[in-house]
């Protein structure tokens, strides 16, 4: 399979998947709408209700079988249960209409049901395109990344992809296992920019993912317009060629500033974020991340210019610090260093042009796992704990089966938490650490260590207050265009209760309690589990003492910890920032208060 003007895509109709992503969406919507505080609801013991308006004006009433849970006051509404008038619901469309579209107030109320609505048609066609379960084959790092199928766990517009239609879904969407090849552009020096980590070299990088045919063909063409060694090779997704960069370019094609190449012969395997992409031929070459302007999850995936030159200097100084902190050594921590970056310059193009193709032309390079592993260990993207294969069947389940539910749980917690509260803690600096940017290492299905990935710009920290702020790197600044349409995108805060926060939201609300809520469904209580957590953050404590006036400063016990509204952000626009305070299931489980 190539690019998607190269192959024929069928419909896919299959009605119980429909029905499936009409159900989750349903579900997952109600659940974001009452836990932010968005929509008023009753709770009278396990029936929830809450009121829409039909189209006439006249009340509807919808009831369910819900939960407050332990985790965050998160609520988890009973698959199936939700009815319209005493009646199953069934109807996605009526729903959001009686329930947001005639209800709600906000400039951004049909764009957010259009989202939803974009994730009822993606996902459907993904649902029924599945194998009844993961392939013995397909259980390495790279295929269970394109298995991850289910999306943001909380956020109910979980597989929307603006700007794909069903036909670019199935040509890029990683649920198919498309092999999709890279397009190439030459750009003048004068335009790009490259940043390189230490100790690699930038040829070295690029031959690995393009042949000597592939460089002949390139140099050939380039010769048409000037000397090949001003200019630096830059590759894209094939969609983003198409619905991007040929015609905003224009003017730096016609004046042979930018010259369209067109394909490797490399095929590549996209990961779950779409836009990184793993080289089938190659098989430690290094992954690429690419510029994507297709919205998912309410983010258009562009890559900032800013973003690829700090790159390589966020993972070499990250590196460092791993390589001389001797707990980390010690818990077997890694990373995966994004070791080239490479963007155009749009600061000299002209305002108009500026504003369409800020962010569309670059990449990263991101270091290959293959490289971190012994014989003896296999990865999982974190998030296939999670994972529920079409057959019913839970893709951990028989890890935990073989081990027991309690001690796999606890190694668990201890592989995952430890190294991110020592980051905390000890360093100062938090990280986006949020299911799909953690990769856990098992050995004898045992889970026994973690990598990160996803760095450029999913760290945070207050410069002065790092453990050696000496060694931090001097980055490139985040442009105020930028600061403009993303106030949630920066690495420097100007408190330290922003990066504790940083950590209580991505990595505690979000992948935590998605654990908490998998090891549920195993036998392990929510209370068990948060349990867990709290000794793994209170024996820390107590064997480093060094760091106590750290403890404070990063409470992860305080009752004030704030988590991002994101629904709230999707229906009222990012003109203010929505945060909300709620229990802290860290603090609760410490204090015995979980039951």
């Amino acid at each position: 399979m190539g690019t998607s003007g190269m192959i024929e895509i069928k419909p896919q109709l299959n009605s119980s998947a429909y029905d499936r992503v009409q159900e989750r969406i349903m579900r997952q919507t109600l659940e974001a709408l009452w836990f932010e505080g968005i929509l008023p609801y009753e709770q009278g013991g396990t029936v929830w209700k809450t009121e829409g308006t039909a189209a006439n004006g006249d009340t509807v009433t919808y009831r369910c079988q819900a939960a407050e849970k332990l985790s965050f006051g998160r609520i988890r509404i009973q698959p199936g249960t939700i009815q319209r008038e005493s009646e199953p619901c069934h109807d996605v469309h009526l729903f959001l209409n009686e329930l947001v579209s005639q209800r709600l107030e906000g400039e951004r109320i049909q764009p957010f049901i259009q989202e939803l609505l974009e994730t009822l048609a993606k996902d459907s066609q993904c649902q029924a395109s599945l194998n009844d379960q993961i392939p013995e084959q397909d259980q390495h790092y790279e295929a269970l990344e394109s298995h991850m199928t289910d999306g943001h766990p909380y956020h109910p517009s979980y597989k929307s992809r603006l700007g794909f239609s069903l036909h670019d879904n199935a040509a890029y969407g990683p649920e198919f296992n498309p092999e999709v090849r890279l397009y190439w552009v030459a750009v003048h020096k004068e335009w790009a920019d490259t940043a390189v980590s230490n100790g690699f070299e930038v040829e070295a990088l690029y031959a690995q993912h393009l042949s000597t045919q592939d460089y002949e063909r390139f140099n050939g063409q380039i010769k048409a317009y000037g000397d090949p060694q001003q200019y630096v090779l830059l590759p894209l997704h094939p969609w983003q060629w198409e619905h991007r960069i040929e015609p905003v370019f224009t003017r730096q094609r016609f004046n042979g500033e930018l010259i369209p190449l067109g394909e490797s012969e490399a095929t590549y395997r996209p990961q779950q974020s779409i836009r990184s992409l793993s080289n089938r031929n190659v098989a430690d070459a290094p992954y690429i991340k690419l510029a994507l302007h297709m919205t998912n999850t309410s983010t258009s995936r562009i890559l900032a210019h800013h973003t690829t030159q700090n790159a390589p200097l966020i993972s070499d100084w990250l590196t460092r610090l791993v390589q001389q902190d001797t707990l980390l050594q010690a818990q077997g921590f890694d990373l995966l260093r994004e070791m080239l970056g490479v963007s155009f310059r749009y600061t000299e193009l002209p305002a108009l042009q500026y504003g369409e193709a800020y962010g569309s032309l670059g990449t990263i390079w991101r270091e290959n796992i293959a490289g971190k592993l012994s014989d003896q260990e296999q990865a999982w993207p974190l998030n296939a704990v999670s994972l529920v294969q079409p057959n019913g069947e839970p893709f951990a389940a028989r890890a935990i089966a073989r081990h027991g539910v309690e001690v796999w749980s606890k190694a668990l917690v201890k592989a995952v938490v430890l190294p991110i509260i020592h980051l905390l803690y000890a360093h100062g600096i938090a990280l986006e650490s949020h299911a799909q940017n953690i990769i856990l290492v098992l050995e004898n299905d045992l889970p026994k260590r973690i990598i990160v990935k996803d760095l450029h710009d999913g760290v945070r920290y207050v410069p002065e207050q790092l453990l050696y702020p000496e060694q931090a790197p001097e980055l490139h600044p985040i442009p105020e265009t930028h600061r403009k349409f993303n106030r949630y995108s920066f690495i420097h805060a100007e408190s330290v209760a922003e990066v504790r926060d940083y950590t209580y939201d991505a990595f505690f609300f979000i992948c935590m309690t998605d654990l908490a809520f998998t090891l549920e469904r195993f036998g392990l209580s929510e209370a068990a589990f948060w349990k867990l957590c709290t000794d793994t953050i209170t024996d820390y404590q107590q064997q480093h003492p060094e760091y106590e006036a750290r403890y404070k400063d990063y409470d992860l016990f305080a009752p004030d910890a704030l988590i991002e509204e994101m629904t709230k952000r999707r229906l009222y626009g990012d003109s203010e920032l929505y945060f909300r305070s709620v229990s802290n299931p860290l603090q609760l489980a410490r204090d015995g208060k979980l039951g």
